[in-house]
């Protein structure tokens, strides 16, 4: 079984580092060229089942790829921002930084206003890891950046902290492989080279640190 997180192509907020969250942003021109790219990459493998984010930019992502529909989960959304979507995402790490200083918790565990800590999307998280372990088939998960460095922690059977290390550009494919023993081999992590095609826009370096 070979599994695909890949998070969703560029948004406008990506382009400006602003914090998504559950705000429901389409696709740019950009993300709509990155995904078009990215369905053709996946035009030679075999895939039994596409999960993606309710969300419209992984919708669309996903609807290229998908060849027996889209099945959409609240699930896989990004982490909530509640009140502070929109704003730079810069500026909301180091209002959350500074929150978790105050309460005396983990930066894992403070909430912006209205929104949900790292924790809150860990936790949501694990059902939809639990099903997926237990299934067999090749199968694409298309959601967010945030979620992307979550999900392959807890399929590498790692823990939250590991998901600093871990981010992933728009459209970007990070591919697992379960091995007899029921572990995953990382296959390949955060490729972009269907963006390389002549045809596709550049990378804005700065999605790299937006969800």
């Amino acid at each position: 079984m070979r599994l695909f997180l890949i998070r969703h192509g560029q948004t406008a907020w990506n382009k400006d580092g602003r914090a998504q969250g559950h705000t429901d942003i389409g696709l740019d021109d950009i993300g709509l060229e990155q995904t078009e790219q990215l369905a053709l990459s996946f035009s030679g493998i075999e895939i039994d089942r596409v999960f993606s984010s309710d969300l419209l930019r992984c919708v669309q992502t996903a609807s290229g790829i998908a060849r027996t529909g889209v099945e959409q989960s609240a699930i896989f959304r990004e982490r909530s921002f509640g009140t502070w979507e929109g704003e730079p995402y810069q500026e909301i790490h180091h209002r959350l930084r500074d929150a978790a200083a105050k309460l005396g918790v983990s930066e894992f565990n403070a909430r912006p206003d209205g929104g949900e800590s790292v924790m809150d999307v860990w936790d949501r998280l694990e059902p939809a890891v639990a099903e997926i372990e237990d299934s067999h088939g090749n199968t694409v998960i298309v959601t967010h950046g945030g979620t992307c460095a979550l999900l392959l922690c807890q399929f590498l059977r790692t823990s939250v902290d590991t998901s600093r290390s871990f981010r992933f550009p728009n459209t970007a494919v990070t591919e697992l492989e379960r091995r007899p023993d029921g572990f995953w081999s990382l296959v390949r992590f955060a490729d972009t080279s269907h963006l390389a095609r002549p045809s596709a826009p550049m990378i804005d370096a700065q999605n790299l640190a937006t969800r």
